[in-house]
């Protein structure tokens, strides 16, 4: 399956940006601007310390066959969303936003797009996201974008090795 590189949204895109060296600084500083915001439930910042990771990342996330995109905000690098796990029935959504990006509504319209993509062109049943039972702004997200929280999941994510609870939410194609 092939994804587009760009999507517009009016006052935000999508995209696939191109594996640079420029691109990788950017990606890195807005982790490094956000990595106290970030880190409070995705482990995953503790990693990204260097350009090259960042460029692995990006070139990840640039290829064809996967729904993964670079949320860019007047130019910027302001987060992501992606597909993280699909099977021919199910697929899980992941996603992240710089602070100064949030309570604009942008990851709300980036997750109602992508739940459009997994239903209508990834013809997938089910889509779920698992959110850290205190991420309260995800959460609410989740809310709007019309996913039902199916469940907690009890110590499902060790976080810096501290079990976390997680809220399962899903979204089923026949609840569109």
């Amino acid at each position: 399956m092939i994804f587009e590189n760009h999507i517009d949204c009016g006052d935000f895109t999508l995209e696939k940006l191109t594996p640079t060296d420029e691109n990788a600084v950017a990606l890195l500083t807005v982790i490094n601007d956000n990595r106290l915001f970030l880190g409070k439930y995705l482990e995953w910042v503790d990693a990204y310390t260097t350009p090259e990771k960042a460029l692995a990342n990006i070139a990840k996330t640039h290829a064809d066959d996967v729904c993964s995109y670079f949320i860019i905000v007047d130019g910027r690098i302001a987060g992501k969303i992606s597909f993280v796990d699909t099977d021919d029935n199910m697929g899980e959504i992941s996603y992240w936003l710089a602070s100064k990006y949030t309570a604009r509504g942008i990851m709300t319209r980036a997750l109602n797009l992508m739940t459009d993509i997994g239903f209508n062109k990834m013809k997938l049943n089910r889509i779920q996201l698992t959110i850290d039972v205190d991420n309260t702004d995800s959460d609410a997200v989740a809310r709007r974008c019309g996913f039902q929280l199916d469940g907690v999941l009890r110590q499902y994510f060790l976080l810096r090795g501290v079990p976390c609870d997680m809220k399962m939410y899903s979204k089923l194609k026949m609840d569109k």
